[in-house]
């Protein structure tokens, strides 16, 4: 890769900075949620299912409005203590995917050498709640959660966020995911120099499962990686840059709070 210019690494989040769950784990974890809100628990699962993009779009609000729709949509009333329950069933799975990550070792060594750090995820409001909390959120300087910004990739406006929230043009950008979705080709559309990332035997998944169904970006070609570390002899040193240049700013809803240090 040509390092020239670099000064910020944004990351992709499921499957690449932590894993993203079998499909059976995500089935298994909604069952329970609907058995918790007295509903049946397979209709619930497809209610989840069925959901997906309007929930990462953040078309449902928070978790519990999030919860108590969705038990709704499938015939049930539930209770407080309902909600609360399935809820907190959801975000612990969530928050144990985020403490199962092998990227801390790469994003301390980035931040070491001066680079900015940035995430731009396709999420629902579960991630945003567990987010404090996330041993990732220390060793990140801005975050794009699509449900808050109500853009997906490969949309630009999900790059363009991050970029802004971190003050830097997206030509200074080095973007790192496993390629759902087109993200790569879409960090391209932009400016942006793209890396794939491919977690040693993510590609051993049952060709059935859902997950390795995912468009996994086959028309983009480019540099691959199996080990978050091997960024750090890509990328090299960030550049440095004289303050009284401009930057390029777009408008929208910059999500600024990348660590547990904010005050959001």
């Amino acid at each position: 890769m040509d390092e020239a210019g670099v000064r910020a690494v944004l990351f992709d989040l499921h499957d690449t900075l932590v894993p993203s769950g079998h499909p059976a784990e995500h089935a298994a974890v909604s069952r329970a949620m609907g058995a918790d809100l007295g509903v049946d628990p397979d209709a619930f699962v497809a209610a989840v299912e069925e959901t997906f993009d309007e929930r990462v779009r953040g078309l449902m609000a928070d978790v519990h409005h999030t919860v108590r729709y969705l038990a709704r949509r499938v015939g049930g009333s539930p209770t407080e203590s309902q909600v609360e329950s399935a809820i907190t069933r959801r975000l612990n799975y969530v928050l144990s995917l985020h403490a199962a990550t092998w990227a801390l070792p790469a994003l301390k060594s980035l931040r070491k050498r001066g680079f900015k750090l940035g995430l731009v995820a396709d999420c629902g409001a579960d991630t945003v709640a567990i987010w404090p909390e996330s041993p990732l959120a220390e060793h990140l300087d801005a975050v794009s959660f699509s449900c808050q910004t109500g853009v997906r990739k490969p949309d630009s406006g999900a790059y363009l966020v991050a970029a802004a929230a971190l003050e830097v043009r997206t030509g200074e950008c080095v973007y790192v995911g496993d390629g759902a979705d087109r993200e790569l080709s879409g960090a391209e559309a932009v400016g942006m120099r793209a890396v794939r990332f491919r977690a040693r035997g993510l590609d051993e998944r049952e060709e059935g499962d859902a997950a390795a169904a995912f468009d996994l970006d086959p028309e983009w070609s480019g540099p691959t990686i199996s080990d978050l570390s091997e960024l750090v002899g890509m990328v090299g040193l960030p550049i440095q840059r004289d303050g009284s240049e401009s930057r390029t700013f777009v408008s929208g809803n910059v999500v600024p709070w990348g660590s547990k240090r904010s005050s959001r």
